[in-house]
């Protein structure tokens, strides 16, 4: 019998001949030339040569920021790896039949043997603190770079666009089959739901925050500016934009460190830095035995429907229970639950107040919203979910009133936007790409949304909103459902080593 390793030595030698006389493409196949992988990172020598103190950096370094007290503006570059790996990673596991329409995922060019930028991409963020009005048009932004190139900005549906947009990017790249128009289709509803356009005016105690994107840089360029061109200020007594500033934020190009983007705590969050690993066990350890009060919100309904009061506010009474009955489980720890009205002082002891709305439209007095604002300001969390899809009452715009009422409670420095993928309560314990299934996808609802709404204030997620349905999924311990018990785990892990009396 020959030897295996006579066998092994044979099949490497003929595998290197065959590879030697192919076309490099296909060499690339099976070595994969070596590749530093860059990002654009602040630039804070060419930021601070500008003598403007509205500009830093933040401590994270990843961000730029402008801040003129009464709004602020934050932008930060989005590499390829952060948009593939914690952005969209549902959908960008599909090589060329990829939905996300931001990079080419994990197809690889057999030319280059590797992933090529199809834009640049940066993710800005508005805050309309004490400003009448404020506004930004992505188009009449541009990216300048220090080999003179000057990139504009995209729009993003061609009706709506002066010059170049995404759609129209991608409609001159799309073949004729049902799974190119497929493709196509998902990436536009991933591109409106994500990218900045010229909407409406950000009132005082707004915020909006995006995507823009323009074209790849080449691969020898070191410094990037990019231009807000007339971004608005104010508006007249015509409400016609009546008072501009021209915004410049730098960016130095810089090797990427994959690291630093890791799934794991975030770097605020105690419990991951316990041990500095972040990870399921040094979490797990950290909060063991720990006890806390998780309550269940009691609230009243309209009048009409007075006669449903002691059954709307509960109409998942097993939800909690089975919640609570995992945390011990998996995270050894020691929850009390209980159960308060909005206004109760009891309330204040929550280290996170569960709101589960029913078939019927929750009232709550101005003294009641304060009492939900004082909850997190002695460190708590609100979580808000739809217990019962119902056709009574809008659910999501009612309920995205009264998490801006609470927020309007805290200060000024508050917003109401959708939580980001990455964000902690995604990953503090256990990893999940985004929100998971919710009753809102298993029942097809027409409304349904891939994300959850979060309060934030001071820069921290401290509420969020959920259309998703997640307390019916509760109200029965499936196995099959664990991702949304995962999620339960991580909103209270992060409440309890995160949240803190302000």
């Amino acid at each position: 019998m020959i030897p295996r390793l006579v066998i092994l030595c044979g099949l490497l030698f003929v595998l290197s001949g065959i590879v030697s006389g192919c076309d490099p493409a296909y060499r690339y196949m099976f070595f994969p030339p070596e590749r530093t992988e860059y990002t654009l990172a602040p630039d804070p020598n060419l930021l601070f040569s500008t003598s403007d103190t509205s500009y830093y950096v933040t401590r994270d370094s990843l961000s730029v920021v402008f801040d003129r007290k009464t709004f602020k503006v934050e932008i930060k570059y989005f590499s390829d790896y952060q948009l593939n790996t914690l952005e969209f990673p549902d959908d960008s596991r599909d090589a060329e039949f990829s939905a996300n329409p931001f990079t080419f995922a994990n197809w690889i060019d057999p030319q280059l043997g590797y992933a090529p930028n199809r834009f640049t991409v940066f993710k800005i963020s508005i805050f309309n603190y004490a400003s009448s009005k404020l506004n930004f048009d992505p188009e009449l932004s541009f990216l300048v770079t220090d080999r003179g190139d000057v990139l504009p900005g995209y729009g993003r549906e061609e009706k709506s666009s002066r010059n170049q947009s995404i759609e129209g990017y991608f409609r001159t790249r799309k073949g004729s089959s049902g799974v190119d128009d497929e493709v196509f289709e998902r990436r536009m509803g991933i591109v409106r739901q994500t990218v900045l356009y010229l909407g409406r005016p950000i009132f005082q105690g707004d915020s909006r925050e995006g995507i823009v994107v323009y074209d790849a840089l080449d691969e020898s360029v070191d410094k990037v500016k990019l231009i807000m061109k007339g971004f608005i200020t104010a508006y007249n007594e015509n409400n016609e934009p009546s008072e501009f500033l021209d915004l410049q934020f730098y960016f130095k190009r810089v090797p990427l460190q994959k690291d630093r983007f890791q799934p794991v705590a975030a770097a605020h969050d105690t419990a991951a830095t316990a041990t500095g690993t972040g990870d399921a066990s040094s979490v797990a350890s950290t909060l063991r035995n720990a006890a806390f009060e998780l309550h269940q919100i009691r609230f009243r309904v309209e009048e009409e429907e007075g006669a449903a009061v002691q059954q709307d506010w509960n109409v998942k009474p097993n939800a909690l229970t089975s919640l609570i009955g995992f945390l011990k489980d998996s995270l050894k720890v020691r929850p009390v639950l209980k159960v308060s009205p909005a206004d109760s002082p009891e309330l204040l002891n929550a280290k996170v107040g569960f709101l589960f709305a029913g078939p019927s439209k929750p009232i709550f007095a101005d003294v009641e919203v304060q009492a939900l604002a004082n909850m997190i300001k002695r460190g708590g969390f609100l979580f808000i979910d739809n217990s019962a899809f119902t056709s009574n009452y809008q659910y999501y715009d009612f309920m995205i009133a009264l998490l801006q009422n609470v927020g309007s409670k805290l200060d000024r420095q508050v917003r109401v936007v959708p939580i980001p993928n990455d964000h902690a309560i995604y990953k503090v314990w256990r990893r999940l790409s985004g929100p998971p299934q919710g009753m809102d996808d298993i029942e097809n609802m027409p409304d349904k949304r891939n994300y959850i709404q979060g309060l934030f204030w001071r820069d921290q997620l401290v509420a969020a909103i959920s259309s998703k349905g997640y307390s019916m999924m509760w109200n029965q311990r499936d196995p099959s459902r664990l991702d949304q018990f995962i999620l339960g785990a991580n909103l209270v892990t992060y409440s309890v080593s995160t949240l803190r009396p302000q």
